[in-house]
Formats: C-alpha cells, sequence, structure tokens
C-alpha cells in the first residue's frame, strides 16, 4: 500500500460525539492494544501530537503559504516550488503542496491517536482532569491543522472514523462548510476542558480555543461576526495584554509574555527554529534565503511612518548573492533574530484578536473610538507603536485601515494571504502588485488560484479524491 495512503488509512478518531468532557466520553472500549510500548502513556501521545508543530509545514510552509502568497514576501531562494507558489502557478506535481497534505494529514492522525486512544488507557497516576485536558489540547490541535487545511484546499477528506474496511481508507473531500462544522465543533469540545491559562505558552489553553474560534468564525464562506466579536472578548477576560515594547515580542528574553496566547517553544538543541537559517542571514551561511520582504511591504511600512514595526521585522543588509528583485543592501525578515536559532514562533497572540474585534465591529456598524466601537481597537494596536489614532470613521474605510493594520502589524506571521481571503480582496490586491521599477509583476491571479490543487500523487492513490 503507497505510503500516502496510510497518512489517511492510520488516522484513529472518536468520530463526531465530542460535546463536553463528561464521565460517558471518557468511558470508552478498548479500541486496541498496538500502541508502541513507548508510547503507553497519554502525556506521551500528546506529546507526540505536539511535535508536529516543529514539522517542515509549521516551521517553514505555514510562512511561505502565508506570505510568499500575498503581497509579504517573495519566493527568494532558488525552490521552484516556492517560486511557482510566488507567481501563481502552481499546479498538482507541486511539492510544496505535495508534502503540506502528507504533513498535515500527518498531524491529524497524531491528534486522533490521542483521541482515540487515551479514553481508554489504565494509568492510576492519570487524573480525570489531567485525562480531559489532553482530550481537549487534542481537539484543538485538530481543530488547527483542519483550519489550514480548508484555507488552502477548500475541499479536502474529513477523517473522523476508524477505517472499518478497504473502503472507507479512500475518502473523498468534504466541503469546506462540513469541514468549518467540524472545527468548530472540537473547539467548542476543548474549551470545556482545557486549562484557563499556562506559563509556558506552548501549551492549548482557553485563550487559545476562543482566539482561534473568532478566527474560524471570520473566515469560514459565511463569517458569523457577532460571534467572532464574542470570542474575543472570551479572550480578553483571561487577562491578555499588549507588551508596550513591540520589537520586544521577538526576542529570545521576550517570549512566553502577557501577549503571547500560542506560541511554539524553540530551545536550539531538541526544537529549533528552522525559520531563523531559512530566511535571514544569522544562521546556516550567507546563501540566498527564502522569503525576502516585499517592495509592497517596505512601502506600506514607510508609508504610514511605522519605523517601529519596520525596523523590528525587517532588516537591510548586504549580502553575497544578486536578489531577483532588490539591489544591495537587502532586506530580510528580522522577526526571527536569535543566531541560535531559538527565537519561538508565534501562532496566536493578542493584537491579532484585538485586529479581528474590530472587524467584527465594523462589520457589526459600530466604528467608534469607544469600548464598543471598531476604531477603539484599532487605535490600542496602532498606539502601541507610536502611531496616531485613525482617521477613518465609515465602514467602508475602516475595513480598509484593518486591513492595513494587520498587514503591518501581523507581517510574516502566516496571517497576509488569509486575510485577503476572507475579505475577498486577494485577487484585486495580488494583480496590482509592482517592481521596485513600478512595472506589474502579472500574476494574472483569479479566485482558482486562491487555493491549492490537490496532489496528483494522492489523487492517482485515492480515486475518491476526483470527486
Amino acid at each position: 500500500m503507497k505510503i500516502n495512503i496510510l497518512y489517511i488509512a492510520a488516522a484513529l478518531t472518536l468520530g463526531s460525539g465530542l460535546q463536553s468532557c463528561s464521565d460517558d466520553f471518557l468511558d470508552k472500549k478498548p479500541i486496541s492494544n498496538a500502541i508502541p510500548e513507548q508510547m503507553k502513556t497519554a502525556e506521551s501521545l500528546l506529546q507526540g501530537a505536539y511535535d508536529n508543530m516543529y514539522d517542515e509545514y509549521y516551521t517553514l510552509d505555514f510562512l511561505v503559504n502565508g506570505d510568499v502568497m500575498a503581497d509579504n514576501c517573495y519566493a527568494g531562494g532558488d525552490n521552484p516550488s516556492m517560486i511557482s507558489i510566488d507567481k501563481y502557478n502552481v499546479n498538482s506535481t507541486n511539492d510544496v503542496v505535495k508534502r503540506d497534505w502528507r504533513y498535515l494529514y500527518t498531524d491529524i492522525k497524531n491528534c486522533n491517536i490521542v483521541l482515540s486512544f487515551v479514553p481508554e488507557m489504565k494509568d492510576p497516576d492519570l487524573s480525570d482532569q489531567r485525562r480531559a485536558e489532553i482530550l481537549g489540547e487534542a481537539s484543538f490541535l485538530r481543530a488547527w491543522h483542519y483550519f489550514n487545511i480548508v484555507r488552502l484546499w477548500k475541499e479536502a477528506p474529513l477523517i473522523l472514523g476508524v477505517p472499518t474496511d478497504v473502503s472507507e481508507m479512500f475518502p473523498a473531500k468534504a466541503p469546506a462548510d462540513s469541514i468549518y462544522s467540524q472545527i468548530i465543533k472540537d473547539l467548542q469540545f476543548a474549551s470545556s476542558c482545557v486549562k484557563n491559562s499556562a506559563s509556558n505558552k506552548g501549551i492549548i489553553t482557553k485563550g487559545a480555543v476562543h482566539a482561534l474560534l473568532a478566527k474560524v468564525y471570520a473566515q469560514k464562506a459565511n463569517p458569523e461576526w457577532q460571534k467572532v466579536n464574542e470570542a474575543c472578548d472570551e479572550v480578553s477576560k483571561l487577562g491578555y495584554d499588549l507588551v508596550g515594547d513591540y520589537a520586544s515580542l521577538f526576542s529570545t528574553s521576550g517570549e512566553n509574555s502577557v501577549e503571547s496566547i500560542w506560541e511554539t517553544q524553540n530551545d536550539g538543541n531538541v526544537h529549533q527554529n528552522w525559520l531563523t537559517g531559512m530566511i535571514t542571514p544569522w544562521m546556516w551561511g550567507d546563501w540566498k534565503k527564502f522569503c525576502i520582504p516585499t517592495h509592497t511591504l517596505v512601502k506600506a511600512f514607510d508609508d504610514e511612518g511605522d519605523k517601529v514595526r519596520k525596523n523590528a521585522s525587517i532588516k537591510f543588509t548586504k549580502v553575497s548573492w544578486n536578489d531577483d528583485y532588490w539591489g544591495q543592501p537587502v532586506p530580510v525578515i528580522n522577526k526571527y533574530p536569535d543566531p541560535d536559532g531559538k527565537s519561538n514562533t508565534y501562532r496566536l497572540r493578542y493584537a491579532d484578536v484585538l485586529l479581528l474585534k474590530a472587524e467584527a465591529l465594523t462589520e457589526l456598524n459600530k466604528l467608534d473610538d469607544t469600548p464598543n466601537g471598531a476604531q477603539f481597537y484599532l487605535n490600542k494596536v496602532r498606539q502601541r507603536v507610536g502611531l496616531p489614532k485613525t482617521s477613518a470613521n465609515t465602514q467602508a474605510a475602516l475595513r480598509l485601515a484593518i486591513e492595513k493594520e494587520r498587514h503591518l502589524e501581523l507581517a510574516f506571521e502566516g496571517s497576509r494571504m488569509f486575510d485577503l481571503i476572507r475579505t475577498k480582496r486577494a485577487v484585486e490586491v495580488m494583480n496590482a502588485q509592482k517592481d521596485g521599477n513600478g512595472n506589474l509583476l502579472n500574476y494574472g491571479v483569479t479566485a482558482d488560484k486562491l487555493s491549492f490543487p490537490v496532489s496528483q500523487d494522492e489523487i492517482d492513490a485515492n480515486k475518491g479524491l476526483k470527486k
């Protein structure tokens, strides 16, 4: 059997019955005795699911898909698959597309193993509360992976049952609305189980659950803005706040701050931040890096007079290579500045939530500079970096102002492309892109190019993906 089928066929799950952390949920009969001896603890199974946050998708491609596909970065380097993503000529043989599908379904498989085996484990040291927390954390992670799948492919298999015969090993694609429904169900379950807070921001807590719910309700085809607003409020109740110094967020001394909701932890040894070497010149030699900041982004910082975030995000430096878009010095990403690969990587932080709340209030036509208005939350983010309050005071103007603020605040954090897709501005924005001389880059973006094709290898192995 081909290996790519095993990524899906091995997926073990509890199905769609996740409702609450009840005794009924925890009272499961044995499924299998096939867990390897070294993995026969609930904590070790959960750690296996967390470790997937260090695979190549999350340590490189997450940024490529979110920023290179958008107007934040050029592909750089010499990888033809990444360059094709940058230039919008992706096809079903693209290596990044192939590996990202496999990584994400492997990640889901490991979450499903936790959800399937932990309820049955006989461990006297495992309390009911901790068992419930583990199940909640795994449910969040599964929702997170599916959120990335549905944003990239729109339709994809939704693995929610243990295969009982060969036919179930070749699932067809589920529509986006079904995937979003399951993501929300998993997150609602997780919210009833996980801790309120943790000093180690690599652990899933209620803040992460509600922050992701806000993003999910905003991203789905028919956004639910009141639910976005409510989810943002649930995050705020947990005591998060903006740190005073924006640049400190990206230093190793600023890790796990009051602004951080969820961040991948790196120590430079067992877990190393690959981005330090792949996109900055601080590590692994002065070779042509992936993900070079665009003229568009640099101009956006300059036009806004945003020196604080520009300097924290981008560094101009002389390099040994001839860049395709820039002369010397070349801008490089500065948000992962530790040369030993110890910089953590943000997945969710409070500034994102504040801007989502501003967006929700804008769509609900609550626009003013009060705690019930969009301007208030937009201004909180702007004033942190010394910018004046927004002059936008209509719904249309605030939509663009919030989009611009997210562009500058969250650059190189994997958000930009999905923001443009959510606001239905991706085609317009990307087709207007120019090089440093003012010449159109002629990406030729159309709506159907905003999602990835399924890899031909997967289609060849699973005929159900053609449906």
